[in-house]
């Protein structure tokens, strides 16, 4: 039985699926959802601006859609610039605020309504494992491929090091 789901979320497309098949199980079962976005101290991934500038663009043309957090236009700003990467914190939590939102807007379209949106900060699988000993969920959902860089696929991605480090059930999305 599941009561219980870990969903860390980065704005990738993996991750979003991960939110989709979380959703599902959680409606299946009445289960809680725990919506996790990990913030990087000043960094931003490449992936994840171009997927703002996407999703900021969306949000532009479809202002009537009141579930979106809009990001400010002179955080929008540094992100467009070539080679900016570093924000400040609140920044940071800002964008952070925009994943969560964006993707607790899939688990309210499955009807679920037990969704908690969590923002840490931290190194990704470490946070992601601290998380789940404090929470005790049966099961860690997550994207198999995020947003980082070639480092992550050279040093090992986030995916791989929670499911070995994590007590609970994992099941990483492609």
């Amino acid at each position: 039985m599941l009561r219980k789901l870990l969903v860390p979320v980065d704005g990738s497309p993996q991750s979003v699926k991960a939110v989709k098949l979380a959703a599902e199980l959680a409606s299946k079962y009445d289960a809680e959802i725990v919506l996790l976005h990990v913030l990087l101290r000043g960094h931003m991934p490449e992936g994840l601006k171009r997927a703002l500038n996407i999703e900021v663009g969306k949000s532009r043309s479809h202002s009537d859609n009141m579930n979106l957090v809009i990001v400010p236009e002179e955080i929008m700003a540094r992100v467009d610039r070539p080679g900016e990467t570093q924000l400040s914190i609140d920044e940071l939590q800002l964008v952070g605020k925009y994943v969560l939102s964006s993707v607790e807007v899939i688990c309210k379209e499955a009807g679920l309504s037990k969704v908690t949106r969590r923002a840490e900060e931290g190194d990704p699988a470490r946070v992601i494992v601290k998380v789940a000993e404090e929470i005790k969920p049966d099961m860690i959902v997550m994207g198999s491929r995020g947003l980082s860089n070639l480092k992550g696929i050279l040093i090992g991605s986030v995916s791989h090091k929670v499911s070995q480090l994590a007590k609970c059930t994992c099941v990483t999305v492609r």
